[in-house]
């Protein structure tokens, strides 16, 4: 089976770490699934502008011993590094593709005063070529509900592939977890009408798991999220260029705006 690795983005000048809890979370399933992570502990340089952010951080070798002692009494396989630069999104990047990561674990805001993603967090979901999930505080953990959005209107190649992968990971994750499996899709009108029958053979769930509702996409997919207590939404970011991945990628930062629970970004 092949191996799972993880690039866990941990910010010092937090008293919380929600990407670790996650990471903690994953391994605790103990599910016959080999994994391995990466604790990437750094700044994010651009959110230190931030008036109400912290001037000076300090940290002790006792403060490292006890951020990675739940990983040991897991006796979980992990690597740290720390990082400083002036480019966050690219040594994340750098790091992801330097260990050969299929995920990046992060938290929503580098300052634990803002509710909205940082404009550089905002480009790694959008350019990474891998998973990112960005944990948020809403989401307590392990998973009980995964809510995964799709376009099923869409008949593109592009489209089509990536409903496929929101349904795979959507469906891995919750058998992973052992939480419900949910599905919402949206649509604009009687004639953009969702069918509920493809949905259905896509991603193997009953009438009552499938939601179709007319409206925004990332108004429909947060009030369904609230309406079924899901803890994380699995959705997709375009890989086109030019105006069509501009509205996509627009929509998918709304709905990381309207929602305060984990959410994966399928590249």
């Amino acid at each position: 089976m092949e191996k799972r690795k993880f690039l866990v983005v941990i910010d010092p000048s937090h008293e919380r770490h929600l990407a670790l809890e996650r990471t903690l979370d994953i391994i605790r399933q103990r599910a016959e699934w080999p994994l391995e992570f990466h604790l990437f502990i750094g700044f994010e340089a651009d959110d230190r502008t931030d008036s109400e952010a912290p001037t000076e951080v300090i940290r002790s070798t006792e403060w490292f011993e006890q951020l990675l002692k739940p990983l040991q009494e897991l006796n979980a396989e992990y690597t740290t590094e720390f990082f400083w630069t002036r480019n966050w999104r690219h040594s994340i990047q750098e790091a992801a593709e330097r260990y050969v990561c299929d995920t990046i674990l992060l938290c929503e805001s580098s300052a634990e005063h803002k509710r909205l993603i940082t404009d550089s967090k905002w480009d790694l979901v959008r350019h990474s070529r891998c998973d990112v999930v960005i944990c948020d505080e809403g989401t307590s953990g392990p998973y009980n509900c995964v809510l995964a959005a799709v376009n099923t209107q869409a008949k593109d190649p592009v489209h089509i592939a990536m409903n496929e992968k929101i349904f795979e990971r959507g469906k891995f994750l919750a058998e992973y977890f052992g939480a419900e499996y949910h599905v919402v899709n949206a649509y604009k009108d009687s004639e953009d009408f969702p069918d509920r029958g493809l949905i259905g053979r896509m991603s193997g769930l009953p009438r009552e798991n499938i939601h179709r509702d007319m409206g925004r996409p990332e108004e429909v997919i947060s009030l369904v999220a609230g309406k079924v207590e899901a803890d994380m939404i699995v959705i997709g970011i375009s890989s086109k260029t030019g105006l069509a991945a501009k509205l996509s990628s627009h929509t998918t930062e709304k709905v990381m705006e309207r929602v305060d629970i984990d959410v994966v970004a399928l590249n």
